[in-house]
């Protein structure tokens, strides 16, 4: 029996194909070494571990197979910039690609056409059988806001709740959406911080579960709750620091011994204990707020 969640993992993935890598390093994309470093480049600027970490048997998992300097499944599909859909650089600001390359429009969209919307469109078929409670849209950030970021060298917390709203929860203003209602982000911050609370204590983390901040924008997250999508859901997107569970080096994801599995542990009994809090639930954030109300009376 399946669970009634979805969770994906949209920068979960460190892999590049080697035409992209060819691009990125030219004629050093036959030197094994190179493009081993190259990859661990990318794994290392993702997200990695989080298909690990927010694994739960019976879910409904998508999980990114490309690295997000392939192609970012987390913006909208037509956003452009440095922090685009497709990038030019590393978050420190260091080109990706050799000199003298430039994307042609036909590159852009065979690039989009091949990975996006596959990834995208296994999002919508899973939400189009409204058998979803609810989402969770998973994230690791680093400890501190990168040079190409909302929050450059700014120490982040233990753990950043998302829903495109403010830091209390509520909306931004009447024309954005929520991806949940502001009582029940608040409520499942609270589930969240106990399921985690000793893990996040027995680090060098801020010990602190922050809504909206440093983010308050997910764009999966954003794209699956917006009441203009028919099949919209409740749900939330989650960044993770990653000095709960990585020890600091240069070139390397090397995983602190044993707290992978114990976070996915964690990750796992969090999911479960919200279930409750989103039954009843099924189409978009203004309905989760009235039932979510009366619920909670």
């Amino acid at each position: 029996m399946s669970l009634p969640i979805l969770i994906d993992t949209p920068h979960s993935s460190g892999h590049a194909p080697f035409h992209i890598l060819a691009e990125m390093l030219a004629e050093g994309v036959h030197d094994y070494e190179k493009r081993q470093e190259r990859l661990n480049h990318l794994f290392k600027q993702g997200d990695p571990l989080t298909d690990e970490i927010f694994f739960i048997p019976n879910a409904h998992i998508v999980n990114a197979t490309v690295s997000r300097f392939v192609v970012d499944l987390n913006r909208m599909r037509d956003t452009g910039g440095m922090n685009g859909v497709i990038k030019i650089t590393d978050f420190d600001a260091k080109s990706l690609y050799c000199e003298g390359f430039e994307f042609t429009k036909n590159m852009l969209e065979e690039r989009l056409a091949r990975y996006y919307d596959p990834y995208h469109a296994s999002l919508d078929r899973i939400i189009a059988k409204n058998e979803i409670l609810y989402f969770i849209s998973a994230h690791a950030m680093s400890p501190n806001g990168p040079l190409i970021g909302p929050d450059v060298g700014t120490k982040r917390p233990a753990l950043s709740f998302i829903t495109n709203g403010k830091s209390n929860g509520e909306a931004k203003s009447t024309k954005e959406h929520i991806s949940v209602p502001a009582s029940l982000a608040q409520n499942l911050v609270e589930v969240l911080y106990k399921n985690f609370k000793d893990i996040i204590k027995d680090s060098d983390v801020p010990d602190e579960v922050l809504i909206n901040d440093p983010f308050n924008n997910a764009g999966v997250a954003k794209r699956l709750s917006d009441p203009k999508n028919p099949n919209s859901i409740p749900g939330f997107g989650l960044e993770l620091n990653q000095n709960l569970y990585l020890e600091q080096h240069p070139i390397k994801v090397i995983p602190i011994k044993n707290r992978v599995k114990e976070l996915n542990q964690r990750m796992q009994s969090f999911m479960l204990d919200i279930i409750p809090l989103f039954e009843g639930i099924k189409t978009n954030p203004k309905n989760a707020a009235s039932k979510f109300a009366k619920r909670s009376d």
